[in-house]
């Protein structure tokens, strides 16, 4: 019969019968109490560390139920003789063998986008919201208006392609302003783009398919293209976004990923022109659009710009939206728009990954939208952040007059500033940051390696003030 050493800690959230269980399971598995050992009664063991024979008992039944000992009538509780221990022998730490994709995955690794260090003082982060602009009161009762319910939402699964009363009212808001043709089957709810396009590069695409992109562009769908094994086709945006009049002739991309409304993250609008030749390219090719269209409500001057895919007339072009820009980016909802014939081969392939996205959420922002808080949202969201970009843009002019040029559009969340050729882009992100102001370098949104440097600076989380001061100490450095 061995008593044993055990540490218990009076203070911890922890019950003391698991601890006791906790410290004798894991001396049994160590091979510190031999197969076969006789344990110490309930009785002496609590005797032993002043504690109930109870919480004793509550232990040894624990580990009774799990397999690690047995008892015996009269004889007392024993450790089982045949658990396939290796008693002393060095542990050795388990190495994955990666497949291919997940080679792929460790390859690609990490794009450089966030400072190191802690976060500093003033960062033109872009993405970010400034957190007292969303009427959080309003999403507050909304969500309870469901959680103060037994409806029966609650208590089942819900559908893969998204609470439907949310897929509706996201149909008639895409139709009425952002000039999408769909119905709500067309509207399938995603937890992030990403997820959308992770699917339909599974759907669609073959280790070698060749993929038409903006540079500089989005880094993460750069990266999952890769991952599935594609070639990125990469043309060199200009103001007006995307130059279709470049895409060489012999050229047989199975997809092409723009951002016409807003190009990401340089700036500039896809004139209708290129989209109508964008369109024709498709036709002649059979290929597919994705058009990711990130931040088409946040327009500065007159109404957002019709979407592309309006203009679509056979099924080519996937339209992409998201709730992060717009709401907050913990919500984690986007939404895909498909064209017909891709809704049953989507659907049943996000099936197959992913159950849904959260209904009660859903259910919130489906309300949020047909009850106008989102447009009520969205008209001071370009007024709030439409100064933001001129207090933005002014100190820029004030403090670095002909040192930068950026595309003067107005619109999005951020301004990508393309800097003098004799500067160096990763210096003058840690001299920021060391100075207490985060920059995020241009490089990584590059395809070609001769990238022209360049910093990204998001101005959504911040206020005017401190947008101003950024700037302010961004130029001192320069100096």
């Amino acid at each position: 019969m061995t008593l044993l050493a055990l540490h218990l800690d009076r203070t911890s959230d922890n019950p003391l019968y698991l601890q006791i269980y906790d410290q004798l399971k894991m001396a049994i598995l160590a091979g510190k109490i031999a197969p076969g050992t006789r344990l110490p009664s309930s009785r002496q063991l609590a005797q032993a560390y002043g504690v109930g024979r109870i919480t004793v008992t509550q232990a040894y039944r624990q580990l009774e139920m799990e397999g690690y000992v047995y008892g015996r009538t009269g004889a007392g509780t024993f450790v089982t003789d045949d658990l396939p221990l290796s008693a002393g022998a060095a542990a050795v730490p388990f190495v994955p063998a990666l497949s291919a994709w997940g080679e792929r995955v460790m390859a690609i690794g990490k794009d450089g986008r966030t400072p190191s260090g802690l976060r500093p003082e003033i960062d033109f982060g872009f993405g970010r919201s400034f957190p007292h602009i969303f009427p959080y009161d309003v999403w507050r009762r909304l969500l309870a208006r469901y959680l103060s319910t037994d409806d029966a939402m609650l208590s089942r699964y819900g559908s893969v392609a998204g609470f439907y009363p949310l897929r509706q009212a996201l149909a008639d808001y895409l139709q009425r302003l952002r000039g999408v043709r769909c119905t709500a089957g067309q509207v399938v709810i995603v937890s992030g783009v990403q997820q959308a396009l992770d699917i339909l590069a599974r759907l669609l695409l073959a280790a070698g398919d060749g993929v038409l992109v903006e540079t500089p562009g989005y880094v993460d769908a750069f990266a999952l293209f890769r991952l599935h094994g594609c070639r990125l086709l990469a043309l060199p945006v200009g103001a007006h976004g995307f130059p279709v009049a470049q895409i060489p002739a012999d050229c047989r991309a199975r997809l092409a990923y723009v951002t016409p409304s807003n190009q990401f993250p340089r700036g500039g609008a896809m004139p209708l022109k290129a989209q109508l030749v964008l369109l024709q390219w498709a036709r002649q090719h059979k290929a597919l659009i994705v058009e990711d269209d990130y931040d088409g409500e946040l327009r500065y001057e007159g109404r957002p710009l019709a979407a592309l895919q309006g203009l679509d007339t056979d099924g080519r072009v996937v339209y992409l939206g998201t709730f992060s820009k717009v709401l907050f980016p913990a919500l984690r909802l986007s939404y895909v728009v498909l064209p017909r014939a891709l809704v049953t081969p989507f659907v049943r392939a996000k099936g197959l990954v992913d159950r849904g996205a959260p209904t009660l959420t859903q259910a919130a922002v489906a309300d949020f939208i047909t009850e106008g808080h989102f447009e009520r949202h969205l008209k001071h969201l370009r007024q709030a952040y439409g100064q933001r970009r001129q207090a933005l843009v002014a100190a820029l002019e004030r403090y670095l007059p002909g040192k930068v040029q950026y595309v003067a559009a107005l619109a999005g969340l951020h301004v990508m500033l393309y800097l003098s050729p004799q500067v160096d882009e990763a210096q003058l992100v840690q001299e920021a940051a060391q100075a207490g102001v985060g920059v995020y370098p241009g490089r990584p949104y590059h395809v070609q390696e001769d990238a022209p440097p360049s910093i990204l600076l998001g101005f959504s989380g911040l206020a005017e003030p401190e947008i101003e001061e950024g700037i302010r100490r961004l130029a001192a450095i320069w100096a």
